[in-house]
């Protein structure tokens, strides 16, 4: 019995396929940082703070909040509630001081969040030595 052999040109062209859908997908199904909080991080007036001027230092001693919403190519939110006001209940802060955004693309979805900073945090409050003697 005699098989019909396999033309080059066409295993040639079904490997050049295979490699192309590979790194399509490849390409597409990657991470990418859409947003970065160092450049969106804002006053609550809307003022850009600037990557030369935070002090991290000052956000340390912070409350911080964050809220994400899941989008589906992008822009239509399918999940999640990306607010100030839900991220600075997420912080517990009452009074927020400045406001940022971080994003990543996963084809075909993304993740937008909000980062709010305000009300710095107090450590708690030592008891005097006369008070805790006379428990």
């Amino acid at each position: 019995m005699r098989t019909t052999p396999v033309h080059r040109p066409l295993l040639t062209r079904l490997l050049g396929l295979t490699l192309l859908l590979g790194a399509t997908a490849g390409g597409l199904g990657g991470c990418a940082s859409t947003k970065d909080l160092a450049t969106s991080l804002r006053y609550a007036d809307n003022r850009p703070v600037g990557v030369e001027n935070i002090r991290f230092s000052d956000l340390n001693s912070m409350k911080r909040g964050k809220a994400c919403t899941v989008n589906f190519f992008y822009f239509i939110p399918i999940w999640g509630d990306g607010s100030i006001l839900t991220a600075a209940d997420d912080g517990g802060i009452g009074t927020v001081k400045l406001i940022g955004e971080t994003g990543r693309w996963y084809f075909p979805f993304s993740t937008n969040c909000t980062v709010v900073f305000g009300d710095n945090v107090t450590p708690p409050a030592a008891t005097p030595p006369a008070v805790a003697a006379s428990k």
